[in-house]
């Protein structure tokens, strides 16, 4: 029985997420990557607006300036084009984290005390709050898609949500939950390490699902650099004082 390309999507290996559904273009043909590339970003948008049962393929192609067959061509159709957005976030998501991760590991191999190993917890949330500055409607159309996808899984459909944590998100929340367990004594899967994860990382979070509400209760409109700064330094104050007092009440 031929495999739908969800299934097909299912298996592939993080290194190969960029990938899926991809028709192979001619050597040094830019064209068709420029392409496909405008209909994902078109998609996205779309996708994020109504949601996947009220887009239609012909309304993505009309705003990416292709023809309809094109996404039959590049996606093997809607299926294929939503999980292949889901795709395109998941690879900016994993190369944008993987210097933070890398730097972790390596301070990790050093036989760390609690201090390196706070100082650990904090790359990884800073990591998360840099994303801050990315480009305001790319966070938008990123944030609407997965508020559409979580209404699919209530619908029992398979969700893009495996996609990114297979990726990235998976390694993210298990090495935190490993560094806050071996911070407070506590097993990686304990709930209370779970709960310190979702805490500290909500602090960043509030940031993307309630931006605005979170910026008009400080009195600000956008970020730049120097807001995210501040927020930053807040972040790490909470971060680490709430660390340490864990760390000593294990003693």
């Amino acid at each position: 029985m031929k495999k739908t390309a969800r299934a097909k999507a299912a298996q592939i290996p993080p290194t190969a997420v960029a990938q899926t559904h991809r028709r192979a273009t001619n050597t040094g043909y830019a064209r068709g990557e420029e392409t496909r590339e405008r209909i994902i970003q078109a998609a996205l948008a779309l996708f994020g607006e109504r949601g996947y049962e009220q887009t239609s393929t012909r309304d993505i192609a009309a705003r990416a300036g292709v023809n309809a067959p094109a996404l039959q061509y590049y996606f093997d159709g809607k299926d294929g084009l939503y999980l292949a957005c889901a795709e395109h976030m998941a690879a900016l998501g994993r190369a944008r984290w993987a210097p933070a991760l890398e730097k972790v590991r390596a301070m990790l191999a050093q036989k760390p005390d609690t201090e390196t190993l706070i100082e650990c917890v904090w790359i990884l949330v800073e990591r998360a709050a840099d994303g801050m500055l990315l480009p305001r409607d790319e966070i938008e159309s990123w944030s609407r898609f997965m508020a559409w996808e979580d209404l699919r899984k209530k619908k029992g459909a398979e969700d893009a949500e495996a996609v990114l944590d297979r990726c990235f998100r998976s390694e993210v929340k298990t090495l935190l939950r490993s560094l806050i367990g071996r911070i407070t004594g506590r097993k990686p899967d304990d709930v209370q390490t779970r709960i310190r994860v979702v805490t500290l990382m909500g602090q960043v979070t509030a940031f993307f699902s309630m931006r605005e509400k979170a910026l008009g209760e400080i009195g600000w409109r956008e970020l730049d650099e120097t807001r995210v700064k501040m927020i930053k330094a807040v972040l790490r104050e909470h971060i680490v004082a709430a660390l340490k007092s864990a760390s000593s009440s294990r003693r």
